[in-house]
């Protein structure tokens, strides 16, 4: 089946051919492709007699803190490397599962080493280092392959364990044909891949919905009933029931009768029921079905590896995605009308994203069901510095991975007394607490002190800006992206990297 979608950026759909493995489609360089769904058969993972702190009959975990967890170990395993293997061993798989290792706990921890002793594992040989063990209760086998077609990466869980039936070993192609590596400094394109693999890593770790029937309860019981089905948009939707991520959603929505995850309702068996639902979760969780810049990793990712009964997330390291907040069951079963909801869009123009890191134009797409919301355009991007060339005001923007701007909308001009309303990209400040926030928009030399929402002029142009909530805005503002990926700490929006990173998230090496 062939799916023809337009997006006003570089695009990368995630495709999960089988419940453990996914694959992702390239992008071509112009802004429209195709995204083609494969079929495989699916294969069962093998079981592992390991020994792990787990009773099937006795575990009762109900109430332990966190700190009362060991931290998770993920490890890699780079033999099957054949090409840029200093990219994938050194720059892009490292930050990935230092994030993971950071962000979680394990509750049934491998206890010695993780040891494989069949001779193969998602028919590669089985690596001697796993095989006389490794110090780790996750492993994944990172491969490359100048592959034909347009996948760009392929995962599968190998192994899980024989009794809490987590996963222990994956298996990751990358088709290098598809996915370049980044060793040019392109920080935005080496975060999409990093992006793509987090997403892929994701799945292996219990996030597809073959899974699902083997979470675990408080007790380390095997839970049922987990999964329901409802209407939505007129097509029938995988709901997940688990919690804690059922009553974390209940929460944010604000709808006390919200039956769980809504799951991705079309894109075939591979698709379907694997990823967050587009039109609910929006096209910046990265969970969803398709990969566009700005995709943050949200507390709901990290709430459904909670649910699966064998983690125990960090929530620090869940970036701030407001999607939909307190808008009530309506946002979520109602239509996606502009006018009851802004997140929802019409009409043209360049307007600001959800997430405020960049601007785009009002569309759909493939997996939204219909609704329009605003897709960013990689070349308004403010952490572009190319970007400038597209900028109304060039000398007040600012442009660039590190210059620390976001996205507002209005209709300044040094100039005209009547522009349109579009994007502008301003660094600012915050102040105050609570009610009390104060938000300062730096336009060049001038600047517009914002204490609620709504439209203000600012000194020396003419028209307005428009001014977000600043107790909302301000908020997001002080969340590091994606928890500083365990390689520093968060410092009111910034991160302080330890020594031999670097980068708005740490996630780069000093040397890139």
């Amino acid at each position: 089946m062939s799916l023809k979608l337009t997006l006003l950026l570089l695009t990368v759909a995630f495709l999960a051919t089988t419940t453990y493995t996914q694959e992702l489609e390239a992008p071509e360089q112009n802004e429209e492709f195709k995204c083609t769904h494969g079929e495989q058969e699916y294969v069962e993972p093998e079981l592992l007699d390991v020994e792990e702190d787990w009773n099937a009959e006795g575990n009762n975990h109900e109430g332990r803190t966190l700190a009362s967890y060991g931290q998770f170990r993920a490890k890699a395993y780079y033999g099957f490397l054949r090409s840029s293997v200093s990219y994938f061993q050194n720059d892009l798989i490292p930050p990935i599962l230092d994030y993971f290792n950071a962000a979680l706990k394990i509750k049934y921890p491998v206890s010695g080493l993780l040891k494989v002793t069949s001779g193969s594992q998602c028919g590669k040989s089985t690596p001697s280092s796993l095989r006389s063990g490794m110090n780790a209760d996750y492993v994944l086998m990172i491969e490359t392959e100048a592959g034909s077609g347009t996948w760009v990466a392929s995962t599968m869980v190998c192994s899980s364990a024989s009794g809490t039936r987590r996963p222990l070993v994956a298996h990751s192609k990358i088709n290098t044909n598809k996915m370049k590596a980044q060793t040019s400094g392109n920080v935005l394109l080496h975060e999409k891949n990093m992006i793509c693999m987090m997403h892929e890593i994701t799945h292996s770790l219990g996030f597809t919905s073959n899974m699902y029937s083997s979470f675990l309860n408080a007790n380390g019981q095997r839970q049922s009933g987990l999964v329901t089905s409802a209407k939505l948009a007129g097509y029938t939707s995988t709901v997940l029931t688990a919690e804690p991520l059922r009553t974390m959603l209940r929460n944010h929505f604000g709808c006390s009768s919200l039956k769980g995850a809504y799951m991705e309702n079309t894109g075939g068996s591979g698709t379907t029921g694997h990823h967050f639902e587009r039109r609910i979760f929006s096209g910046f969780e990265f969970m969803t079905s398709g990969l566009i810049y700005e995709m943050q990793v949200s507390k709901f990712t990290l709430g459904l590896l909670e649910s699966t009964g064998w983690y125990v997330p960090n929530y620090a390291y869940a970036e701030e995605l407001n999607w939909g907040k307190g808008q009530g069951c309506s946002f979520v079963t109602g239509s996606c009308s502009a006018s009851s909801f802004s997140e929802f869009c019409s009409g043209s123009g360049r307007r600001c994203t959800d997430t405020g890191f960049s601007s785009g134009s009002c569309s759909s797409d493939s997996r939204s069901d219909g609704c329009k919301f605003i897709h960013p355009n990689v070349n308004y991007h403010c952490q572009s510095s190319s970007a400038k060339n597209s900028a109304r005001l060039p000398s007040a923007e600012s442009y660039g991975r590190s210059a620390g701007s976001r996205c507002f909308e209005g209709s300044l001009s040094s100039s005209s007394s009547s522009a349109s309303t579009t994007a502008f990209c301003f660094k600012f400040s915050c102040s105050g607490s609570g009610s009390s926030t104060r938000l300062t928009v730096n336009v060049g030399s001038k600047s517009a002190v914002c204490t609620k929402a709504g439209s203000i002029s600012v000194s020396g142009y003419n028209g307005k800006i428009t001014c977000p909530n600043p107790q909302q805005f301000c908020s997001g503002a002080k969340k590091c992206p994606r928890g500083c990926m365990g390689r520093g700490t968060c410092n009111n929006g910034k991160c302080a990297c330890r020594s031999g990173f670097k980068g708005i998230d740490c996630a780069l090496r000093s040397s890139f």
